[in-house]
């Protein structure tokens, strides 16, 4: 059996998309997978199967879209991948941001799959803002030096900008699920 950390996107926010997280459970229980546990509201789960990652993506999403009736994109990484991915950020030394930086305005935007290079060198050409942002593996790392929610940068990380879907998870968040894979 492999951990598996899966991100669910946009999911209940703003009332859209909403699915509760018990039915989530049993949904992705349904699909074979074992010992499903969740953290908040978000979409975020931690659970057991057999497989490749790629395969439980595909599995959870038909799974979902059939239960819920819309489809939501989803970034499922192995343990080792999510293990990777955290340990790459070039704005943290292990568990912890470095120096002064402040772990609520740091955030991992998970992307799925792998963009092109074009798409990657036109964000970080045209973005001129004060956010720090590095590009390594499949995640975006992003250091909010005045906060996410007034940032230009923000609205950049689309689809059509990026060429592929992301899904962004705070420090504080990205460690908790480091902790339910321990656990």
């Amino acid at each position: 059996m492999t951990k598996f950390v899966a991100l669910l996107r946009g999911i209940n926010v703003g009332g859209h998309k909403k699915i509760n997280m018990a039915d989530l459970k049993e949904v992705v229980s349904k699909c074979g997978f074992a010992g499903v546990q969740h953290y908040i509201q978000s979409g975020n789960l931690v659970f057991d199967g057999k497989g490749t990652a790629e395969a439980a993506r595909s599995k959870l999403e038909r799974a979902i879209e059939n239960a819920f009736g819309f489809p939501v994109d989803i970034m499922v990484l192995s343990e080792n991948g999510f293990r990777g991915e955290v340990a790459a950020c070039p704005f943290a030394d292990g568990d912890s941001p470095k120096g002064e930086l402040d772990p609520k305005f740091l955030q991992l935007a998970f992307l799925k799959g792998t963009p092109d290079a074009a798409h990657i060198e036109t964000l970080f050409s045209a973005y001129e803002g004060p956010e720090m942002i590095a590009y390594k593996g499949h995640t975006i790392h992003i250091y909010f030096t005045e906060g996410s929610g007034r940032s230009k940068l923000t609205p950049l990380l689309t689809d059509k900008k990026l060429g592929v879907p992301a899904t962004a998870r705070n420090w504080n968040t990205v460690q908790k699920l480091l902790s339910m894979l321990d656990g």
